[in-house]
This record gives C-alpha cells, sequence and structure tokens, in this order.
C-alpha cells in the first residue's frame, strides 16, 4: 500500500459509459485511502442492462459481451456504496460529470451519493499548475499524465483512478500545494428516475447503420470474416438484444450474400422496432430478390414486407386524419357560423376570402369612374365633329 501526502479519507473514481445517453455507467473503479494510507483499489466492469454505442466502444473498448456476466450497480453499491457516503470526500477528473452520471444510474433503485465534499483534479490544474494559462486541450487526463511523466492507459478505469491518485502526490511533492482551497460542497442533486428504455434511439441507430456500412465497404477490421460467422454472431445478438451487434453483422452477411431467410426477417424486424422503416424495407427487397434469384423460399419474407407497408400506410392514414381535423377546427375558429365547405382548408377560405375582396374592390373603382371616362369621350368625339363641320363649309 502506498502512502498519501493529505490526511482525511479520499475515494478516487473513474467510470466508463456505454453509450451516448450518459445516464448509466459500464465500469468504475475506485482508490480509497484513510489516514495517509492507501486501504483499497478495486475495478470492476458493471452490466447496464442496455445497450453500447459504437462511439463509446472505440473510445474505452468494452463490448456488451464483457458485461453480461457483470453485476449491476445496485449490487456492486452493496459492497462499495460506503465509500460514497461521509466522511469520504470524492476525487475523480471532471468530478461532475462522473458524479452526474452515477446519480442517474443510483436513481434506477431510488439511490444517490451521499458524499458532502469532492475534489476536480481538472480544477487543481488549471487554478494551480497552469494559473489559467492553459492551451487547448492541456487540461485533458492523457495530456496531463505526459506532463507530469504518469503512466497512463487512458480510457482504462484502473489507470485513469491511478492518474487522479498520482496528481494530488505530484502537487504535494513539488509544489506543497494547500488542498483545502480545492475541497468543494457537492451540489445537491435530486435527478429524475430515467425512463426504462432498453432501445437506442433512431438518430443513433442510423449513425451506427452509416458506420457499418463505412467499414464493408472499407473492409475494415471487424469486416474480414465469412458470411456464415457474421450470420452466428448476428443471431447470438439477435438472442442477446444486442442491437448494434445485429445491425453490423446481419448487414455484413447481407453483403456477401448469405441465402438465409431469417438473417433478413430479424434484422428488418430490428429496423421495425427501431422505427426505421424505410430500412426494413430496404432489406426485405433485396432478400426477396436475391432469394428468387438462387430459388429460395422468399414468400416469409413477402408477408413480413406486406404487414411493415399496411402498419405504415395505416400510420399515414392516421396522420392525415389528425391533420384534418386539426384543419376543420382552424376553419371553425377563423370562420364562426360562416357558410364556408367545412373540407375546404382554413388557409384555402382565408385566400378565398381575400381574393374576393381584392376583386370586389377594383369593380366599385371601374363602376365609380366609368361614367366619367364615358362623358370624356362624347366631349372629345363633339369637339372632333365640330371641327370636321368646319372644314367641310370652308
Amino acid at each position: 500500500m502506498q502512502d498519501f501526502p493529505y490526511p482525511g479519507k479520499f475515494t478516487f473514481v473513474d467510470v466508463e459509459i456505454p453509450n451516448l445517453n450518459n445516464d448509466c455507467i459500464c465500469a468504475i473503479s475506485i482508490i480509497v485511502v484513510e489516514n495517509h494510507k492507501e486501504t483499497e483499489r478495486h475495478t470492476e466492469l458493471i452490466n447496464p442492462k442496455t445497450f453500447f454505442s459504437a462511439q463509446n466502444i472505440q473510445i474505452h473498448h468494452i463490448l456488451r459481451k464483457d458485461v453480461l456476466n457483470a453485476r449491476s450497480l445496485e449490487e456492486y453499491w452493496k459492497d462499495y456504496g460506503r465509500y460514497f457516503e461521509e466522511p469520504y470526500i470524492l476525487v475523480a477528473h471532471n468530478t461532475n460529470s462522473d458524479m452526474c452520471v452515477i446519480n442517474k444510474d443510483l436513481s434506477r433503485f431510488h439511490e444517490k451519493i451521499h458524499a458532502s465534499y469532492y475534489i476536480d483534479t481538472m480544477d487543481i490544474m488549471e487554478q494551480f499548475y497552469y494559473r489559467k494559462k492553459q492551451k487547448k486541450g492541456d487540461l485533458r487526463l492523457n495530456h496531463i499524465a505526459e506532463r507530469l511523466g504518469i503512466e497512463i492507459d487512458h480510457h482504462n478505469p484502473e489507470s485513469d483512478v491511478n492518474v487522479c491518485f498520482e496528481i494530488l502526490k505530484y502537487m504535494y511533492r513539488y509544489f506543497d500545494m494547500d488542498l483545502m482551497p480545492f475541497i468543494k460542497p457537492i451540489p445537491e442533486y435530486r435527478p429524475k428516475p430515467p425512463k426504462p428504455s432498453h432501445k437506442p434511439s433512431r438518430n443513433q441507430m442510423s449513425q451506427f447503420l452509416t458506420y457499418t456500412r463505412r467499414q464493408i465497404s472499407q473492409n475494415g477490421e471487424n469486416a474480414q470474416i465469412s458470411k456464415k460467422k457474421a450470420k452466428a454472431r448476428g443471431d447470438q445478438a439477435f438472442r442477446a438484444q444486442d442491437y448494434e451487434g445485429i445491425i453490423f453483422n446481419y448487414e455484413l452477411a447481407i453483403a456477401k450474400e448469405s441465402l438465409a431467410p431469417s438473417v433478413y426477417m430479424r434484422l428488418a424486424q430490428t429496423y421495425d422496432g427501431l422505427n426505421m422503416q424505410y430500412d426494413a424495407i430496404r432489406v426485405l427487397n433485396r432478400g426477396i430478390k436475391l432469394l428468387q434469384d438462387h430459388g429460395v423460399n422468399w414468400y416469409g419474407l413477402k408477408g413480413v414486407q406486406q404487414k411493415i407497408i399496411q402498419m405504415q400506410t395505416s400510420k399515414l392514414e392516421k396522420q392525415k386524419a389528425r391533420s384534418s381535423r386539426k384543419l376543420k377546427e382552424q376553419v371553425r375558429v377563423h370562420n364562426p357560423g360562416g357558410a364556408t365547405d367545412p373540407q375546404m382548408p382554413a388557409a384555402k377560405v382565408s385566400l378565398a376570402s381575400a381574393s374576393k375582396k381584392q376583386n370586389a374592390k377594383p369593380a366599385r373603382r371601374k363602376e365609380e369612374s366609368g361614367s366619367g371616362f364615358r362623358t370624356m369621350l362624347k366631349r372629345r368625339n363633339k369637339e372632333r365633329a365640330s371641327q370636321t363641320k368646319g372644314t367641310v363649309s370652308r
């Protein structure tokens, strides 16, 4: 165990998150210090029971399959939650972000962090080390570790939390830094219980589909497998409800012209469940054409395609009916008691009434000015007639 220069009880913490929702964690690492002595150092994967985003996987390299047998945060909290209570002071890099994510995840089982104070190593580097003269990127943990000569495997929580631990020791060893100005009260947090959502959003999956197509077209490292293996991985992801695994592996199998109808059917069902009907129909059209060309039974895919199209048309009809009701209400509001066509949209009614008014005004002007114009013509004709009589008499 290592010595720590500052008195008191501290919990150094770092977490990793599985997706872009930032409301749960998939890994946590802590270092506990009590009375100048390190008493606990623990790192553990957490099963968030939700999907993983490709962007997050690229950062921390933790996959959904890695956490399937891991404990949930609720189970972890029973053993280590005491280190997030009084009198422990929480220490992290960008502490507010980590505390916010942990509290959101804890709110699922009506729990929260009960510690009162925290220290942010980012704040220490900005205020004390750089004196607010840092350049862009200087406050990133990997850049700080490189500058202070601390070994780091960035976005590995065990390594990141150790860097936070070493930063405080470095500041005391070389600058004899006073820690008290950087101990701040944790703001009261009242999180709303997150909605139980095990599905990613349509936007997130559309972004992942773009990433998948790019990987397949460029023959990336993950795409260099056979269609049989891609189907097997897709089936495993389908059973585990791993949406990104389903899309990537089944799209890869389709790109390699798999003749298994279940690949097209399951991928289409997944897209339909994610409200991506266009991609569902695209997959089914490709499957039907490919299976027809190879003489494989494709009637099941046709039935699924017809159901999706029927559901889509019924949705459109409901939207049209809803919009027509709104237009009728607008007509009643703008023309109360008016004898207008109830099926005519409010915009058309207003335009028609305005055009009638515009057409009516010029008509009045013609009637008013018509008599004057005619008298002027009569007078001019009389003058011409008199002039012609005079010339004839001469």
